[in-house]
C-alpha cells in the first residue's frame, strides 16, 4: 500500500509540472537560475515531500552543456533534512524535452546549512523555523481574543459588582437619604476611596489568577487594570444606574453628578503618553519616501548620457551576433561580449596545430557509449546531436558524461599542418563539470550509416529540432585504432573557456563525398582558425 501510494504521487508529481507551474526563483547567478516549483509540492510519505526544481542556464553555458534547462523531480525528508533525486529531464531553449534520465539507485544528500539546497528544502517542507515570528503573533492574538472577553466580563462584572455592592453598603444612607441631595457628595468619596483599592487588589489577591494573561499580553498591559475600571465607568453612570433608575426616575438625575467624578481622574493621562510616540514616528517614513524619488530622475539622465556616449562601441558590439565570417568572425569574437574576452586574451586557446609533441605511452580511452535516442538541432553555427544518459568516456583517472557531439567543417585541428575535410566534437562532462572533447577526424571515402541516419533527420530550418523515434550509438563514430593526441586547451566557439582536455584521434573516419556536400551545403565553413600553441605540452601515442 506504501508503495502504491508513492507511486500515485511520484504520478502526480509528473503529470503537474504540464499543467501548471508557479516557479519560485531560490538563487540566481550570471550563468544560471535555481528555481522551484510550488504548485508540484506534494505530501509523499509521512515528513517527506516531493517536488520538481530546475536550473535555467545562461545563453553561453547551455551552448556549452547542450541544454538549456534541466529539471529534477526531487524527494525531500523534511524531518532527517536531506534529500533524494528521483528523474532528471533536459530541455532545450524552446523547452523541448532533450532527453529524460530516471535515476535507478537514489543518492541522498544532506541538506548544509546555508546553501542552495537549503534553499529549495525550506522551499518545499516549511520548517517551522521559518514561521515562528507568524505563528507566535497569529497564537498570542487568538490567545488574546479568547482571554478578553472572558477577562473583561469578570472585571467589569466584578467592577460593577464592586460598585454595586459598594453602592449597597452605601445603600442604606442613600435610599434612607435618597430624598435629601446631601447623599450625592456622599456617594462620591466611597467611591474615589474604594477605586484606589480597587487598582491595587489585582497585583495582590489577583495575581496568581491572571498570571498566564500577563505572559500573553505582555509587560505593558500588566499595568492597564486601572484602564478596564476607567472604561465601563464612564457608562457604568447610565449603565449601573438604570437599573436603579427604571423604578424612580429621580435617580436620573443623580447619574450626571458621578459623570464629572471619572473626568477629573487622570487616568487619561498614559493614555495620552502613547500619543506622542505615534505621532513622532510618523514623520520618519515621510522623508525616506520623498526622498527615495529624488535620486531616480538623476540616475535616469546620468544613463541617457552614458548610452549616448557609448553607441558606437558597446551598443553595436552587442547587436552583432557572433559568426565565422564578417563583422561578427572569430577575429572580433573577444569585442562582442565583456564575457567572450578570453577568446582574445587566453593563452591556451583551441584548435592548434598538432605538432612538436612528445611520444609516450598513453592509456587508452575507455569508451562506454550504448544507443541511445537523441535529437537533432541547427543552431545556426553547426549540426548538434544531443544523446541521452549512460554514454560515459574514461581517462586519467575520471568519468566524463557524453553530453553531445557536433561537426565542423573543414576540421578545425591540423597534424603537422594537415587540414581534413571534416571533424567530429564529442563534448564530455564529469560531476564536477570539467569538459573534456574527443575529436574524430573526417577524410573522404566510402558512406557512414550513422552519418546517413543523422542527416535523414536533418531538421528544414536554423534553430530548429528534431527527436526522431530511431537511435543512433556514438561508439560508430570512433575509428579502429584507439591513438591519440592530447593537450589542454579551451572550447573553440565563445565564450573560448579554458581548462578543457583535447583528445584527437591520430586515425580519421570516412564519409562519402554526397554526406560532405550535404553539410557543406548548409556550412560552407564554421571553423575556427589555428590558434597559438605557445609552448604547451603536447603528448601523443607510440
Amino acid at each position: 500500500m506504501k508503495h502504491r501510494i508513492l507511486f500515485t504521487v511520484m504520478a502526480l508529481a509528473v503529470a503537474l509540472p504540464a499543467a501548471a507551474a508557479d516557479w519560485a526563483m531560490i538563487v540566481k547567478d550570471k550563468t544560471r537560475r535555481i528555481e522551484i516549483d510550488r504548485d508540484s509540492v506534494l505530501q509523499s510519505d509521512p515528513g517527506t515531500k516531493v517536488a520538481w526544481g530546475r536550473i535555467v542556464l545562461s545563453a553561453q553555458d547551455a551552448d556549452e552543456a547542450g541544454y538549456a534547462t534541466v529539471k529534477a523531480l526531487n524527494r525531500y525528508d523534511c524531518k532527517r533534512r536531506n534529500f533524494s533525486t528521483i528523474k532528471r529531464v533536459y530541455l532545450d531553449a524552446a523547452n523541448h524535452v532533450i532527453r529524460e534520465e530516471r535515476v535507478t539507485e537514489e543518492r541522498v544528500i544532506e541538506v548544509n546549512p546555508r546553501s542552495v539546497d537549503e534553499g529549495l528544502w525550506r522551499e518545499v517542507c516549511k520548517p517551522p523555523a521559518a514561521m515562528d515570528v507568524a505563528s507566535l503573533a497569529e497564537a498570542a492574538s487568538k490567545a488574546a481574543q479568547k482571554t478578553r472577553p472572558e477577562k473583561n466580563a469578570p472585571e467589569a462584572a466584578s467592577v460593577r459588582h464592586a460598585d454595586q455592592t459598594r453602592a449597597a453598603d452605601q445603600q442604606p444612607t442613600k435610599t434612607q437619604v435618597a430624598d435629601s441631595h446631601a447623599a450625592a457628595p456622599q456617594t462620591p468619596a466611597p467611591a474615589v476611596e474604594h477605586a484606589a483599592p480597587a487598582a491595587k487588589a489585582p497585583q495582590t489577591t489577583a495575581l496568581p489568577a491572571d498570571q498566564v494573561e500577563v505572559q500573553t499580553l505582555g509587560k505593558g498591559q500588566s499595568l492597564l487594570p486601572p484602564i478596564p475600571s476607567f472604561g465601563p465607568k464612564t457608562p457604568a453612570a447610565p449603565v449601573a444606574e438604570s437599573p436603579e433608575a427604571k423604578p424612580a426616575m429621580p435617580e436620573v438625575v443623580a447619574a450626571p453628578t458621578p459623570a464629572p467624578k471619572p473626568a477629573p481622574v487622570v487616568v487619561a493621562a498614559p493614555v495620552v503618553k502613547p500619543a506622542p510616540p505615534v505621532m513622532r514616528a510618523a514623520p520618519k517614513p515621510a522623508p525616506r519616501v520623498v526622498r527615495a524619488p529624488r535620486p531616480k530622475p538623476a540616475a535616469i539622465k546620468v544613463a541617457m548620457l552614458e548610452e549616448k556616449h557609448e553607441p558606437s562601441t558597446v551598443d553595436v558590439h552587442k547587436s552583432i551576433h557572433w559568426d565565422y565570417e564578417g563583422v561578427g568572425g572569430p577575429a572580433r569574437w573577444g569585442q562582442l561580449n565583456p564575457a567572450w574576452k578570453t577568446c582574445d586574451t587566453g593563452k591556451r586557446q583551441s584548435p592548434i596545430d598538432i605538432r612538436d609533441g612528445i611520444r609516450v605511452d598513453l592509456e587508452p580511452i575507455k569508451f562506454d557509449y550504448v544507443p541511445t535516442y537523441f535529437r537533432i538541432l541547427n543552431n545556426g553555427h553547426t549540426v548538434q546531436v544531443s544523446v541521452g544518459p549512460g554514454n560515459t568516456m574514461s581517462v586519467m583517472g575520471r568519468t566524463f558524461d557524453l553530453v553531445q557531439f557536433h561537426f565542423h567543417r573543414p576540421s578545425e585541428e591540423r597534424i603537422n599542418g594537415r587540414g581534413f575535410d571534416m571533424v567530429a566534437h564529442l563534448v564530455h562532462k564529469d560531476l564536477d563539470g570539467r569538459l573534456a572533447v574527443v575529436a574524430v577526424l573526417i577524410e573522404r571515402g566510402e558512406s557512414h550509416p550513422l552519418v546517413q541516419t543523422l542527416w535523414n533527420n536533418l531538421p528544414l530550418e536554423k534553430h530548429h529540432d528534431y527527436a526522431p523515434a530511431v537511435s543512433v550509438n556514438a561508439a560508430e563514430l570512433l575509428p579502429q585504432a584507439p591513438e591519440y593526441y592530447t593537450y589542454m586547451g579551451s572550447l573553440t566557439t565563445p565564450p573560448c573557456s579554458e581548462d578543457v582536455l583535447w583528445m584527437v584521434m591520430k586515425e580519421p573516419i570516412k564519409l562519402s563525398s554526397e554526406q560532405i556536400a550535404i553539410f557543406q551545403r548548409l556550412y560552407p565553413m564554421n571553423a575556427r582558425p589555428v590558434q597559438a600553441a605557445n609552448d604547451r605540452l603536447i603528448k601523443g601515442s607510440r
